[in-house]
């Protein structure tokens, strides 16, 4: 006599998610609920963190959930360039933890912390990279893409006043020229 054996396999719900790509070319792929939630508590989780930083404090928990779902996080394990100097502008970052060092011609003129925002002004000029800054050990940051951020500027009022702010810092030959 032969015992068949089967194993119910648990219940899976995929969903079909839309995603839009550079470009403005559609696609869709397919992800359980499970990865869904999964994706959703690291948004939350990204926000929370965003929500620590002064410069982020007058958004709103919607504002700061728009950011995260721009965003890639990302993590070095030790000193790596975010920005070259003299190169196209594509992203700008959040750093969340860790320091970067900020370098023209070679020589460091600025240390940056969590919740600076890096490489705004290039971005939101359209010009060449004006400085280096490579992170100085261990650290995380959102980066957040040129077409991301353009979006978000129109969606979350307080981002611009964020980067306008940034952008006076850091350069302030920048914020006399864009009148946004």
């Amino acid at each position: 006599m032969r015992v068949l054996i089967c194993r119910q396999r648990p219940l899976v719900r995929l969903l079909d998610v839309k995603v839009i790509m550079i470009g403005g070319a559609t696609m869709y792929r397919r992800e359980t609920t499970g990865a869904r939630e999964a994706r959703e508590k690291e948004y939350e989780e990204d926000a929370r963190r965003l929500r620590e930083f002064a410069a982020f404090a007058k958004f709103s928990d919607d504002d700061l959930k728009r950011i995260a779902r721009a965003a890639h996080l990302t993590s070095t394990s030790g000193p790596w360039p975010l920005i070259r100097e003299q190169t196209p502008s594509d992203a700008c970052y959040i750093l969340l933890t860790g320091e970067a060092g900020v370098y023209v011609g070679g020589n460091r003129i600025a240390l940056v912390g969590p919740g600076e925002v890096i490489g705004e002004s290039a971005l939101r000029r359209g010009k060449l990279r004006n400085a280096t800054v490579t992170t100085t050990g261990k650290a995380e940051v959102l980066r957040i893409s040129r077409d991301d951020l353009d979006r978000l500027l129109g969606e979350v009022p307080a981002l611009r006043e964020t980067m306008d702010e940034t952008v006076a810092r850091h350069v302030p030959e920048a914020a006399a020229a864009d009148p946004s």
